[in-house]
């Protein structure tokens, strides 16, 4: 049987690093328990043991699983289950993209699979998580879910491919569809939008790609996975419970 939970219950896809790492972090911070999801066991065991240095191991769950992977996915949410309970706030964090092969247009590179792997991670890991958490919001009358896309999916993207751009576009869509869907019962769908966020997919500020970034973004300076997590943390909280089918743009001013 599941315990009883005496806070709400976290899961942050994609948690073990980067930005996904910093929600964790945050959502820990403000009380919650905490399960996040990654499909590197070795990375998911080296972030498993720096937040057990200073979080019990009973308000933290690591699971392998592979989002993209309906299986995978139902598998997870039976394990969340089956120790703590229903999931109340579900971040849909996990997302990859691929690098560009030379400098002619993408569409002449990208492959087909390459194209499917970032689509049905991103996107579609997105609809079948929160496909196998909404039943238990809805019947709790309570939840929230929060859909971390990209600035690349919000205009022209000048680093992104069209792969990753259109699946961060369609993630705007999913959520405004989820949270008409959902607002009668008390469940809240959002997203945040990060621009340059410095994180090891992004990789080091001093690469070139990186420092020609840097020129376009007002406030002068790249954002940081702690950045995100203060917006996840507001759309997670009681607080934010008239607001649903919003974006809010994190990006230091580059598009707005």
């Amino acid at each position: 049987m599941p315990v009883n939970p005496t806070r709400r219950i976290a899961l942050v896809t994609g948690g073990s690093s980067g930005i996904g790492f910093g929600i964790v972090e945050r959502l820990l911070m403000d009380g919650f328990r905490v399960a996040f999801c990654s499909s590197d066991p070795d990375r998911l065991e080296v972030a498993y043991r720096i937040l057990n240095t200073t979080t019990p191991a009973e308000d933290i769950m690591a699971l392998c699983a592979d989002v993209s992977d309906e299986d995978s996915v139902k598998g997870m949410f039976t394990d969340i289950r089956d120790r703590w309970g229903h999931v109340d706030v579900l971040v849909n964090n996990a997302g990859i993209s691929t690098r560009r092969a030379n400098e002619q247009p993408w569409i002449f590179d990208l492959s087909l699979e390459d194209w499917d792997r970032v689509v049905r991670t991103n996107l579609t890991g997105t609809f079948l998580c929160t496909r196998f958490c909404a039943r238990d919001m809805v019947e709790n009358r309570w939840g929230r879910i929060i859909n971390i896309t990209s600035l690349a999916g919000r205009t022209i993207p000048l680093i992104a491919g069209p792969h990753y751009a259109a699946s961060k576009a369609g993630i705007f869509g999913l959520t405004r569809a989820l949270a008409r869907d959902l607002a009668p019962y008390g469940v809240t769908v959002n997203c945040v939008a990060p621009g340059r966020i410095i994180t090891p997919m992004t990789g080091s500020a001093e690469a070139p790609v990186n420092i020609a970034a840097l020129k376009r973004i007002p406030v002068g300076r790249f954002g940081t996975p702690a950045d995100i997590a203060g917006a996840v943390a507001y759309y997670a909280s009681e607080d934010a419970g008239f607001v649903t089918a919003a974006a809010l743009d994190v990006n230091g001013g580059e598009f707005g």
